[in-house]
């Protein structure tokens, strides 16, 4: 019996971006997960729950957020990379965000996808750069390590025999819904404006519009559920 692996590691990142106007939207100097904008802390980021690199080189993720949502929704206005930005209400809040990636994201994000290994989601910022629990097997997860950029700073943090976490909000999905979940995100579905409909997806996936919609609405209300209550 092959036994489940995981690794937890720290990968720095950037420090700063461009907006459109030239002047820098950069992270916090005590706390990295702060977003500031003009000079005004704008949102605080909790955990980012969801990432997809898509075949156009362009990332679609989901991340947790608590601070001035209505702000944070303009980010698309302020930064070039943004392509959309499209938020949920509430004290604690969900941003859907289609973006161009860094460098480091992109490389992360493909090495991932060469080997035989998962995410143990939420990711989350520390003061030292973005830490990451990734499963698989022993092989597989050294093959990811050795295989990254020199020019990717990457630090192991620790290591063990994987158990699954129950804090994981795409664990209560069936594989059902983690399939059409990837579908919609490649197709758009969330981007704003919209790129795709359910029709779209209902033809891609072979399935009745009714079925795409309910199944749409029994994700989303299982994720947000175990993010927020």
């Amino acid at each position: 019996m092959t036994m489940v692996r995981y690794i937890t590691v720290i990968i720095a990142l950037e420090e700063h971006i461009r907006s459109k106007n030239g002047q820098p939207i950069r992270r916090g100097l005590n706390d990295p997960r702060e977003v500031w904008i003009d000079g005004a802390l704008v949102a605080t980021q909790e955990a980012i729950q969801y990432l997809n690199l898509l075949d156009d080189g362009t990332v679609v993720g989901v991340a947790r957020f608590r601070g001035d949502a209505s702000r944070l929704a303009t980010i698309e206005d302020e930064i070039l990379r943004i392509v959309s930005c499209t938020v949920t209400g509430g004290e604690t809040w969900l941003a859907y965000m289609h973006y161009e990636p860094g460098e480091v994201e992109t490389a992360l994000l493909e090495r991932i996808d060469t080997e035989a290994i998962s995410i143990n989601w939420p990711m989350r910022e520390t003061t030292d750069g973005l830490e990451v629990t990734l499963f698989g097997e022993d092989a597989a997860l050294q093959q990811l390590i050795a295989g990254f950029p020199n020019e990717v700073d990457v630090t192991l943090k620790r290591a063990g025999e994987y158990q699954p976490e129950m804090d994981d909000p795409t664990g209560q999905l069936t594989d059902r819904q983690k399939e059409i979940l990837r579908a919609a995100l490649a197709a758009g579905y969330y981007d704003i404006p919209r790129r795709a409909t359910q029709r779209d997806l209902a033809a891609e996936l072979g399935l009745s519009r009714g079925t795409i919609g309910d199944h749409l609405r029994r994700i989303e209300a299982k994720i947000i559920r175990s993010i927020i209550v």
